[in-house]
C-alpha cells in the first residue's frame, strides 16, 4: 500500500509539474508563460510616412498580419517632431506591457551622441535588430581620381583640396565618414561640406560642387549603376552586400572593429517583462526569414538580418561608443 500511495503522489506532482510548463499566449507564442497580446499591438516610428523606417516597420506589421503571428492586429503609428523626441517619448511613457514598441535605428545612437537628444538606447528594453543598411562614400565618375587611395594622396599632397559632402552634421552618414576618417588617420586632410538636404547634395556631387559624398545604399545603387558615381568605401565591416557596390572597400579593411552601418531595431518601454521581450524577439526572428520581408529590404536597399536581444544590446554598446567618441570632435555649428 505504501508503494502505490508513493506512486500516486508522483503521478499527481507529474500533472502539476506539467501544467505548470504548458501556458496560453498570442499567435504561435505557446511555449511562454505569459498572455500576449491582449489587445492591438502598436509600432511607433518618431518620422513621417514614406521613409525608409516607415517602409521596415509596415513590412513587419504586414508579415505579422498576415501571418498571423500575433492573434491581435498589429498597426504601424508615425509620430514625427520634436527632432523625434515625439515618438520616443511616447514609447518611453507607454505602459511596459510589449503592445507599445518603437522601431528605430541607429540614429538613436548619433543623435544622443552629438548631443541632440538626452534619449539612448539604454533608456528602453531592446528587442532585437531586423534589418541594416551601410552608408557609402562615391566619387564623381568625371574625377580623374578613380579610388579612395587617389582621394587620399591627393588630400595629403594638398590639405583641403578634396572637399566631402555630408547629410547634416552628426548624422549617421556624417559620422561614418568620421570613422572613416579616423581609420585613415586622415583628420584635418578633406574638407567638410555639410548639407540640410540629401537631395541638394546629391546635385552638388553630381554637379562638382564637392568631390566626394557620403550617401545611403539606395542612392548609392542608384548612381553607380547610371554611370555617375564610383563607390569608394562602404561604412559596413565587409564588403557591401549589393552586387552593385562590392567595389567599395570595406571599414574592416581600413583597420575599423566596428561597423557604422544603420541598424533597424525595436525597443520596448523599460520594465517590459523578460517573457513579452521574448516573444517579440521569436516573433521579430520569424519575420526576418520571410521571403517577403527579405524581398521588400532588397527592393529598398537594405538587408534583412536579424540579432537577438543580446546580440543588439551588444552592438548597440559599441557604436554608442564609438560614436561618443567621434563626437568629442564635432562641432554642430560647423
Amino acid at each position: 500500500m505504501r508503494y502505490k500511495h508513493l506512486f500516486f503522489v508522483f503521478v499527481v506532482l507529474a500533472v502539476i509539474l506539467s501544467g505548470c510548463g504548458s501556458s496560453s499566449s498570442g499567435g504561435e507564442n505557446g511555449g511562454n508563460s505569459v498572455s500576449f497580446p491582449e489587445k492591438d499591438v502598436r509600432i511607433v516610428i518618431p518620422y513621417d510616412p514614406g521613409g525608409t523606417s516607415d517602409l521596415t516597420a509596415r513590412a513587419v506589421a504586414d508579415v505579422m498580419n498576415k501571418e498571423k503571428l500575433f492573434d491581435e492586429n498589429v498597426t504601424v503609428v508615425n509620430l514625427p517632431g520634436a527632432n523625434t523626441k515625439n515618438g520616443l517619448q511616447e514609447v518611453l511613457k507607454a505602459e511596459p506591457d510589449g503592445h507599445t514598441i518603437l522601431l528605430h535605428h541607429s540614429t538613436l545612437n548619433a543623435m544622443n551622441a552629438v548631443g541632440q537628444l538626452d534619449i539612448s538606447y539604454e533608456d528602453y528594453e531592446l528587442i532585437g535588430q531586423v534589418a541594416y543598411t551601410p552608408n557609402v562614400l562615391v566619387g564623381n565618375a568625371n574625377s580623374e581620381y578613380k579610388t579612395f587611395d587617389d582621394y587620399l594622396q591627393a588630400a595629403k599632397e594638398n590639405p583641403g583640396s578634396i572637399s566631402v559632402g555630408v547629410p547634416n552634421i552628426g548624422s549617421t552618414a556624417h559620422l561614418a565618414y568620421e570613422a572613416i576618417i579616423q581609420a585613415v588617420d586622415a583628420e584635418g586632410l578633406f574638407k567638410l561640406v555639410p548639407f540640410q538636404s540629401g537631395a541638394d547634395l546629391i546635385t552638388a556631387h553630381l554637379g562638382g560642387q564637392v568631390d566626394l559624398r557620403m550617401a545611403s545604399t539606395p542612392d548609392s545603387i542608384q548612381y553607380v549603376e547610371s554611370g555617375d558615381a564610383i563607390p569608394l568605401v562602404t561604412s559596413s565591416l565587409d564588403r557591401h552586400f549589393h552586387e552593385a557596390l562590392k567595389d567599395a572597400v570595406s571599414l574592416g579593411e581600413l583597420g575599423m572593429d566596428t561597423d557604422v552601418v544603420v541598424r533597424f531595431g525595436f525597443y520596448a518601454p523599460k520594465g517590459t517583462p523578460q517573457e513579452v521581450l521574448d516573444i517579440w524577439e521569436e516573433t521579430i526572428e520569424k519575420v526576418a526569414e520571410t521571403s517577403a520581408f527579405k524581398e521588400m529590404t532588397a527592393t529598398n536597399g537594405m538587408q534583412s538580418e536579424f540579432l537577438n536581444i543580446e546580440k543588439f544590446t551588444d552592438i548597440n554598446k559599441q557604436v554608442q561608443e564609438l560614436f561618443d567618441r567621434l563626437a568629442e570632435t564635432i562641432d554642430l555649428n560647423e
